[in-house]
């Protein structure tokens, strides 16, 4: 009786560490996953995974005065200082924009930058074809305060 006991108190600790934990990252909170490590530098959120094969990177910041346009510009001439191959930014028809970057280990990470008129949302996935549904789950969870 005793082990079944300790066995079920086990299996319900088990599954309660493989649940996300919510995580404050000043703006906004996001549902950080088991396995996962957060990190806070104002204004940005790196979010890692343990064994470092994916990461989640959130920066919420004021666009000064600055279109979208201007700003994943901005983005993608600082990529380009590190990144060997860095993409050409495309707006979407909400004036959103995208694009890619392949670190000089051959590891993509995809881009989004939204926002309005006084704060803009960068975020870069990288890992997604290991962990995209761990990632998709932690952008899905993204609240502001």
């Amino acid at each position: 009786m005793k082990r079944s006991m300790l066995l079920a108190m086990l299996a319900v600790f088990a599954a309660s560490a493989a649940l996300a934990g919510v995580q404050d990252f000043g703006k906004f909170t996001v549902d950080v996953p088991a396995g996962w490590t957060g990190t806070f530098q104002n204004p940005t959120a790196v979010i890692t995974k343990n064994d470092n094969t994916a990461a989640l990177t959130i920066t919420i910041a004021p666009t000064e005065g600055l279109s979208r346009k201007e700003i994943a510009d901005a983005f993608v001439a600082e990529c380009r200082k590190s990144y060997p191959t860095v993409g050409t930014p495309e707006a979407d028809n909400d004036g959103d924009y995208t694009w890619e970057m392949t670190n000089a280990n051959g590891v993509k990470s995809s881009v989004l930058l939204t926002g309005d008129n006084e704060e803009y949302c960068a975020f870069v996935m990288t890992g997604l074809d290991v962990a995209g549904d761990e990632i998709s789950a932690m952008l899905g969870s993204v609240k502001d305060k």
